[in-house]
């Protein structure tokens, strides 16, 4: 009995056919198009990523550098607080005549105090606050002088030493409160001759120029050897 031709196997190109056009089972590779779309969304995100780490950056040296301003203003002033509040009446010269040893304009201060203790140096000084101009810029300047009987009757030599304590500034506005003699009352005056006593009170007030984002609170020093 011949074979039945509806079972014989399958010709072997039929087989060879289905090999050929079926998929790989293995991992596959990106396609050019992948690769280019992965790209660019690399380059999006670092663009992000620097963008915002760069605001970060500019705002902490900000934010830094506001701190920084902020605490030379406090230690400034913790300084002429220090310093004014212990001004002193010392002995003139002879023929001193009516000399001050404290005497204060709107823009200036000259007076009588010892050195802070840290510098390890004794005596009394002369001071003289100032608002410094030095090419174009104004600065709140502070100088002293050891301090001599003939200091003042000889005019005001040039210091010692000088410090700048506050740069950039747009002007300075002193104060001072008391009753410069016996028939005045007590009140703020723009100048103070201390011939006859010194002050209550000092006020310093610094302005900036506009823009500036420095502050300085109204410093009032109270003069510990006043008399008035």
């Amino acid at each position: 009995m011949s074979p039945c031709s509806d079972c014989s196997p399958p010709r072997h190109g039929y087989h060879t056919v289905m090999r050929r056009h079926a998929r790989p089972a293995g991992p596959q590779g990106f396609t050019l198009l992948e690769l280019l779309v992965a790209l660019t969304l690399m380059a999006l995100l670092s663009v992000l990523l620097f963008g915002g780490l760069h605001f970060g950056v500019r705002a902490w040296e900000a934010g830094g550098k506001h701190i920084e301003q902020a605490s030379r203003v406090e230690t400034v002033q913790n300084l002429l607080r220090r310093q004014v509040s212990q001004a002193r009446r010392l002995p003139q010269a002879a023929d001193a005549g009516s000399v001050a040893p404290f005497v204060g304009q709107a823009d200036s201060l000259v007076f009588i105090a010892p050195l802070p203790v840290h510098r390890g140096i004794g005596g009394s000084y002369l001071f003289r606050l100032t608002h410094r101009e030095t090419n174009g810029r104004s600065d709140l300047a502070l100088a002293w002088h050891l301090y001599r009987p003939e200091l003042l009757t000889g005019g005001l030599a040039e210091p010692d030493e000088e410090a700048t304590l506050l740069e950039d500034i747009a002007g300075i506005e002193l104060a001072y409160y008391g009753a410069v003699d016996e028939e005045q009352p007590m009140q703020w005056w723009d100048a103070w001759d201390g011939a006859s006593g010194m002050p209550q009170l000092v006020r310093l007030r610094v302005e900036f120029p506009q823009g500036d984002p420095r502050r300085w609170p109204d410093l009032i020093i109270r003069i510990l050897g006043s008399s008035n």
